[in-house]
């Protein structure tokens, strides 16, 4: 057991270095930036991706977006959403800030109109000028009929500060503006949804569950003849098909609006995906390593015990080995995306299975030091 815990620790410091010359070497950037973006949960979404088959997809039972890329003018725009309201929506969504006055004086009007009258509309507020960890933003970007607070219900879109880099996972519940918490967009149009009167607004990251789902998607010329997907749901107005408003996910490029509904979706089935402690996982990991090392250990002792020659020779041949380590990394895999897939638990085994993929290495630089120490004894 000595043996096999010295092995173990040997394969996570091998893991560990090669990980630090990756980060810290500038022209390992590129290695740098796939270890530091990637997370077994992408691993997850993508078998789920290529094993869903489009026509059985799980469509959305509470979440319709309005696609309104094509419509560019406020009076286009307020008559869609005049058109959703009537169909009586638990709660829109609109995923635009319709800043400052425009040369339609009609179309801000009739915008206006639709904004005041309906209090189940949640519009969109940007932020601007981060500050510090105490204050955070300093400045807000409204709709230009609600400059008065309280006017309209509001909640904040900004997505995370590097907004155009990075595979966007999570979405704020809350952001600090001058110092007090004001809740984001996928909490108040939650929040609505639920008829609940407490809206979640703790500084809070939701870690979205991107379990491929259909979100049914309208055009403004087809909102009428499809009561069925607006009363009673969650309605999401917002481009499809925006390419400044294109986001990585696990699941590829992604519209903005789309991946404020996988959001929404994941509020509204409290589904989030939950992160084991990171020192649980390292303790996990280690275990799991060590288990390894000492099972392939016992099979080698096995092996070499062999009576029969041409089992002996079989048993130990490096091919039937490989074959053994593949399934075993495959079972573990296996088990992780079990608990991912039942439980919308995240077990990050992805250290894990690099320690294990050095533990020849490991082993052997083993063998050859405690040989050299034995030789030095001598």
């Amino acid at each position: 057991m000595k043996r096999s815990i010295s092995i173990s620790l040997i394969a996570f410091f091998l893991v560990w270095s090669f990980a630090f010359i990756a980060v810290k070497l500038p022209f390992m950037g590129p290695i740098s930036e796939a270890i530091k973006e990637f997370e077994m949960t992408d691993t997850y979404y993508q078998i789920l991706q290529d094993t869903d088959d489009e026509d059985d997809a799980e469509v959305s039972d509470a979440i319709t977006i309005v696609d309104i890329t094509e419509l560019y003018s406020r009076r286009e725009l307020a008559q869609t959403l005049s058109t959703i309201m009537a169909q009586h929506p638990k709660v829109v969504g609109v995923d635009v800030v319709f800043e400052g006055l425009k040369e339609d004086t009609v179309g801000d009007q009739m915008m206006a109109e639709v904004a005041l009258r309906h209090d189940n509309i949640v519009f969109s507020e940007k932020l601007l000028d981060y500050k510090d960890e105490k204050t955070g933003f300093t400045d807000m970007v409204h709709s230009f009929f609600a400059e008065e607070p309280g006017t309209v219900n509001e909640g904040i879109t900004n997505m995370p500060r590097n907004l155009y880099g990075g595979i966007k996972r999570k979405m704020q519940m809350g952001w600090k503006v001058q110092g007090e918490m004001i809740p984001s967009f996928i909490s108040m149009v939650s929040a609505m949804y639920q008829g609940s009167d407490s809206i979640v607004t703790a500084d809070k990251a939701l870690n979205i569950n991107f379990v491929p789902k259909h979100f049914p998607v309208l055009l403004p010329d087809s909102v009428a003849a499809h009561l069925e997907l607006i009363k009673g749901r969650a309605i999401l107005f917002g481009t499809m098909k925006d390419e400044y408003d294109m986001h990585y996910t696990p699941l590829g490029k992604m519209p903005g609006t789309q991946l404020l509904a996988y959001a929404i979706d994941t509020v509204i089935k409290r589904s989030e995906v939950r992160e084991v402690n990171r020192w649980l996982m390292t303790l996990l990991s280690f275990l799991l390593v060590l288990l390894t090392q000492y099972s392939f250990a016992r099979y080698k002792t096995f092996a070499a015990g062999r009576k029969n020659r041409f089992a002996r020779f079989v048993m130990s041949m490096t091919l039937i080995k490989s074959y053994l380590t593949f399934i075993w990394i495959a079972l573990w895999m296996w088990v992780a995306f079990m608990i991912f897939y039942l439980y919308d638990i995240q077990v990050d085994i992805g250290w894990a299975l690099s320690a294990i993929a050095f533990l020849a290495l490991a082993e052997s630089i083993y063998d050859e030091v405690k040989q050299a120490i034995n030789n030095r004894k001598k």
